[in-house]
């Protein structure tokens, strides 16, 4: 079956009409760049907002460089009427210029306060018509000042300059508003060409009725060149959209994959802390990611050299079996284990509907666990009805002893919760051992963490020799305790018991804490 999904892909890499179909549009593709089909897209996605916002800022940045390039025009011609041979006039147009460009930049200075504009969306539109306002009554009156002062009729300089400014630099939003003001400055501009026409053919020596059919037609001509730099400017703007609207979408669907897989990794790498300490994970990510890499360097020579052999594809397939010299054990001094065994289970298993027995353990395991983490103890699996968990493993903690007998209390709790709650004969044998451990991940296809030591195994004896709904301990853990819980002697059973002779250890079962509860023993520890 390995062997069936490399071929697939080898065929799919040498057909002879993949590169055929790879050139056709989808149509998918070719509405990406629809204007209509981004602005729905973008609603239906309520996203519309976050794109006026984003435009917003854009505009902002086309501005500055429009207040840029106005200062810089109106100082490039100031200097080249410094150099005319007459003066006389020429200071007018110079104040004028530089005038204009200052009233520029303070009208639509007005739109990089964002607090203020986001409050009065009016203010965009008031400067921007404004500003077009102070252009237009500059070029033109200019014109009017010349023709009645030294009776020089010039035609308007700026008209394109205005319209381009318009469209690409304005802060007004959408297309509509700037169509609209474009279409008021052409009309001022053709008025005025209009007149300029009237009084070049009306100063000339013959005026007959010809020259009327000439004004018509340069006035027509005037009237196409500026509709054509407004469709230039419309067409300007709707790319410009389409493009941004294109960017925006692509980079929102970046930053929400982006987030989908950090909270995957997040959500695995938890998972994997939930089985594994942080050392061996991290260990284990690590050798995975490296084999990962040699699986697809091999599949890449193969594929190079099409080797279709078995044994590649099956080393391929086998890329999370580590090497047989790998292993993933670490030693862990001090820490405290705890065994912990339902009473009366097997009689359960005989006389209990199998759904019943079965929720009756999710719902104690899922108290276990719940009271595992409170007490920062780490559980290590579950072995039927066992439940076997170790403290000061995964991080250090010098309480560890303290933790595991907290649990053991706290677990005969939630078993007599449970009896009483589901009506059923069953209780707790618990025991709890200090010392030392190896911990690591064996296995190959099924990964299994697991501790092992001599000390796993006192543990394991003290619960099996233990009292119903007491905690079992050693001596050595009874050390770790500093006196806070009442004890008393340990079984019958455990004095007589092979391994616990063999390993000369002593036992005592828990009565209860010396203090009124957890709290007020943990917070007298920590005063």
């Amino acid at each position: 079956m390995n062997s069936q999904f490399d071929s697939g892909i080898e065929g799919n890499r040498t057909h002879p009409f993949r590169s055929n179909i790879d050139r056709i549009p989808t149509t998918h593709n070719e509405k990406n760049w629809e204007w209509t089909y981004l602005v729905r897209k973008c609603r239906n996605l309520e996203l519309e907002e976050s794109y006026d916002l984003y435009m917003r800022r854009l505009r902002i940045g086309y501005l500055s460089i429009f207040i840029f390039i106005e200062l810089l025009v109106a100082s490039v011609h100031t200097l080249l009427l410094l150099t005319s041979s007459d003066l006389t006039y020429s200071y007018i147009d110079m104040v004028a210029y530089m005038v204009t460009g200052l009233l520029l930049w303070l009208i639509l200075s007005i739109n990089f306060k964002s607090e203020l504009i986001s409050k009065h969306g009016w203010i965009v539109y008031a400067s921007s018509w404004l500003a077009v306002s102070v252009m237009v009554l500059m070029d033109i009156g200019l014109n009017i000042y010349h023709a009645t002062s030294t009776n020089d009729i010039l035609n308007p300089i700026y008209d394109a300059y205005t319209l381009y400014a318009i469209y690409m630099f304005m802060p007004i939003p959408y297309i509509l508003q700037p169509l609209i003001l474009g279409i008021a400055v052409t009309i001022c501009y053709i008025i005025n060409y209009s007149f300029v026409i009237a009084s070049k053919e009306r100063n000339q020596d013959s005026y007959y009725e010809t020259n009327q059919q000439n004004q018509m037609h340069s006035i027509v001509n005037e009237a196409l060149y500026l509709i054509s730099v407004n469709c230039l400017g419309i067409f300007f703007r709707l790319m410009r959209d389409i493009a941004l609207r294109t960017t925006f979408l692509d980079r929102r669907q970046y930053v929400e994959e982006n987030l989908l897989l950090r909270y995957a990794r997040d959500q695995e790498r938890s998972l994997l802390l939930s089985i594994l300490p942080a050392q061996i994970a991290d260990r284990l990510q690590e050798d995975v990611r490296n084999r990962i890499e040699r699986s697809k360097q091999q599949h890449q020579q193969r594929t190079r050299f099409d080797q279709r052999s078995i044994n590649s594809s099956q080393s391929i397939k086998r890329w999370r079996q580590p090497d047989h010299g790998t292993l993933f054990i670490e030693p862990h001094k001090d820490v405290t284990v705890l065994y912990a065994d339902v009473v009366n289970y097997t009689h359960l298993t005989t006389t209990l509907d199998v759904k019943k027995l079965v929720e009756a353990l999710h719902d104690l395991f899922v108290r276990f666990d719940i009271a595992s983490e409170e007490h920062n103890v780490m559980r290590i699996k579950f072995l039927g009805d066992c439940y076997y968990c170790v403290a000061g493993l995964a991080s250090p903690n010098e309480d560890h002893a303290m933790c595991c007998v907290d649990l053991g209390l706290r677990m005969i709790k939630d078993i007599r919760d449970v009896r009483e709650k589901r009506h059923l004969n069953i209780d707790m044998r618990i025991g709890v051992h200090s010392g030392d451990v190896l911990s690591g991940v064996i296995g190959a296809a099924k990964w299994q963490f697991d501790i092992w030591s001599k000390d796993v195994d006192i543990a394991n004896r003290l619960e099996a020799t233990g009292a119903t709904g007491r905690v079992h301990v050693s001596q050595h853990t009874l050390s770790k305790l500093d006196g806070e819980y009442f004890f008393e002697d340990g079984t019958e059973k455990a004095r007589e018991d092979p391994v616990l002779q063999k390993h000369n250890i002593r036992t005592f079962l828990i009565k209860s804490l010396r203090f009124i509860g957890p709290q007020a023993r943990s917070t007298s520890r920590e005063a």
